[in-house]
């Protein structure tokens, strides 16, 4: 059975090592919606605060890729040290939700819509995002935990 959940903007993160994928909601969690695709340079910082100054979000959530069985992973820390950089510019919840699958999902996804794996690379970690996000709303309508908390 679905919860009433708090009105507000959320936001998810897809980590990666070179491209991060952005998704956010409304402020009634209703829509999850592509955002942005940023890059993992020098200015992550900032444009990680210009994000979270604009979305103003309840909180955040980060993608932890786990292995398939459940342990964590070299991506796994990549992910937490990402989640603590956030930290630094977001006083309010940050969690970790299990995305072991939102990549193969997120290619499915583009599959479905016709849009071939070197079209697809500048949304394909939005699509993740996406997935990421939707799973933690997913939780919390549930009330589930939406994820490990940072």
């Amino acid at each position: 059975m679905s919860r009433p959940i708090t009105i507000g903007r959320r936001i998810g993160f897809d980590y990666g090592e070179k491209r991060i994928g952005v998704a956010t909601s409304d402020s009634e969690s209703i829509l999850v919606s592509p955002h942005a695709t940023i890059l993992n340079d020098a200015q992550l910082e900032v444009k990680i605060g210009e994000i979270l100054d604009d979305v103003r979000p309840t909180y955040v959530v980060v993608g932890n890729p786990k292995h398939l069985s459940g342990l964590e992973s070299d991506k796994s820390r990549s992910a937490m040290t990402f989640a603590l950089q956030i930290r630094k510019k977001f006083a309010g919840p940050i969690y970790l939700v299990d995305e072991r699958y939102s990549t193969v999902s997120s290619s499915n996804k583009l599959r479905e819509l016709g849009i071939s794996e070197k079209d697809g690379r500048s949304i394909i970690d939005q699509i993740a995002a996406i997935s990421i996000l939707e799973a933690a709303l997913q939780n919390e309508r549930a009330g589930s935990p939406i994820g490990e908390i940072i």
